[in-house]
């Protein structure tokens, strides 16, 4: 991004048309459409992101317009939006909801492979009133998520591929793009998140296999088939891959099936090996189970 503003810890920005101060605590976020500061102000801790005027307009107008899905918290609170100048040059720039939490790729090291699941399921809840909203995630990849809470919750950090239905993907990550897979176009529909969705969940099991399959689907579905943890929801994992789902609460309705150890309704060909299929089963429900008593509990 050309004058992209390098902003440094300790830094004071005042905001040219509400005056507002922010003082920069450190970069936590950098991508080819900007880049994103923690920043403490008189409301206390915020994310800042400096992008493009083009971008910051999109970016908070889609903000904005997913206030009618925020009890499915599907990104930050927007707060803000400003200008800072120097040196005569205008740097535009936002202020939204500091959501703490940790990377999702990180969270998951400390996490058995099992947790992928738990991951699946809590991106399932995301995307479901994103996609009644009639916009799809898009750039779906682990760096865009955090998890936050007690109770687990996926939060967005980057909203910036939030497309419209119907329109074409304005950003992806190859890795996660059913097109450089072959399996689809990259038209905005919820079948092109929930294609995304599986991959993510291969790779956070087995990240260097699926880098090294990229765009041959085939090998990407030997690798469900030879681990012992997919293939307990190989169904529903190539189901989506094979872009049979249009609704992500259908796609978790089916994995919940799946994992119970009955038969999803949409059945693979293949036959299912039960290698560590109740121990893992076991540790799944028991989590299903903690999380929810736990989001029950803050609901109270």
């Amino acid at each position: 991004m050309k004058n992209r503003y390098e902003a440094v810890p300790g830094e004071v920005l005042h905001g040219k048309w509400t005056g507002h101060k922010w003082r920069v605590d450190r970069e936590i976020g950098r991508g080819a459409n900007g880049v994103v500061y923690l920043v403490t102000g008189a409301i206390g801790q915020a994310a800042l992101k400096f992008a493009g005027s083009s971008e910051v307009a999109s970016e908070t107008n889609t903000l904005k317009s997913l206030e009618r899905v925020r009890g499915a918290s599907p990104g930050p609170f927007f707060i803000e939006a400003d200008d800072v100048e120097k040196d005569g040059v205008i740097y535009p720039f936002y202020i939204m909801e500091y959501i703490d939490g940790m990377m999702l790729h990180t969270f998951m090291r400390s996490k058995k492979e099992e947790w992928s699941f738990i991951i699946l399921i809590r991106l399932l809840d995301f995307l479901a009133p994103l996609h009644q909203s009639g916009k799809i995630m898009g750039d779906l990849k682990p760096e865009n998520f955090i998890v936050s809470g007690s109770a687990h919750t996926i939060r967005a950090v980057d909203m910036g591929g939030i497309t419209k239905q119907g329109r074409s993907v304005k950003e992806y990550t190859s890795l996660y793009d059913r097109a450089a897979w072959h399996s689809g176009s990259r038209e905005a529909e919820p079948a092109y998140d929930l294609f995304a969705a599986s991959v993510l969940t291969i790779a956070l099991v087995h990240k260097k296999e699926v880098q090294a399959a990229a765009g041959q689907l085939d090998r990407l579905i030997s690798i469900i088939e030879s681990s012992p943890v997919l293939r307990m929801a190989a169904p529903i994992l190539k189901n989506a891959l094979h872009g049979q789902y249009d609704s992500a609460m259908m796609m978790k309705k089916e994995l919940l099936i799946c994992l119970s150890g009955r038969e999803p309704l949409r059945r693979s060909t293949k036959k299912k090996k039960k290698s560590r299929k109740w121990p893992v089963l076991f540790i799944i429900l028991t989590v299903i189970i903690f999380l929810f008593f736990v989001t029950l509990k803050e609901m109270m």
